[in-house]
């Protein structure tokens, strides 16, 4: 791993590290069960998120599961269709994210309603989950599968992974100040029907 990749991760892990140290997001050992539960919500979203578009875009042996290990790699959701569509690809990957957000916006919802630790920690989970997965994509496993999400919207849109770990930066830092503020002027979200992906930024006057 080159220097510019490791100063890179140590960017974006030290960013999740701030999250994770805000009082907001504080946990005790007591609150280990309900941290659990979150996360697996949290990947069951994202995979069906996947699961999903592979169904609308007519893709075939369209299958989801969990704690499995692929070519040597250890997954704890995996999702895979067969017989895309050339078009179909992008939206496919792209799918999971898409969930998590949605996953965050009723996240968000609940934890100013009720800040309980399962709220919270789903919170963290899907307002930080195209990050983590970029940086362990990129940088840890310096994969070029295309099954990790963030390579095959690399490979799908030729975008540089940098050019991906910034989005994915700028996505978590708007999901932060949301959490952080109560402001919801700006919200990121991204897109996709059975052809195209689509990414941005939504403004509420």
């Amino acid at each position: 791993m080159g220097i510019q990749k490791r100063m890179k991760m140590t960017l974006s892990l030290g960013l999740i590290l701030v999250l994770c140290s805000s009082p907001g997001f504080a946990m005790e050992f007591s609150d280990v069960f309900q941290t659990g539960a979150a996360y697996l919500t949290h990947v069951a979203a994202h995979e069906t998120g996947h699961n999903a578009m592979g169904h609308m875009a007519g893709g075939q042996n369209v299958r989801t599961d969990f704690f499995q290990t692929q070519s040597g790699s250890f997954f704890v959701g995996v999702s895979s269709a067969d017989a895309l569509k050339q078009e179909s690809v992008l939206p496919f990957r792209a799918a999971g994210v898409v969930a998590s957000n949605h996953t965050f916006n009723f996240a968000l919802t609940r934890y100013r309603l009720q800040p309980t630790t399962y709220n919270k920690a789903l919170l963290l989970f899907s307002g930080t989950d195209f990050l983590w997965y970029s940086v362990w994509s990129f940088y840890i496993k310096d994969s070029q599968d295309p099954g990790y999400d963030p390579v095959g919207i690399s490979q799908e849109t030729g975008l540089s992974s940098e050019a991906v770990l910034g989005i994915a930066l700028f996505q978590t830092a708007v999901n932060a100040f949301r959490a952080f503020s109560g402001d919801d002027t700006y919200i990121p979200y991204v897109s996709v029907d059975e052809g195209r992906m689509n990414a941005g930024i939504r403004i509420r006057f």
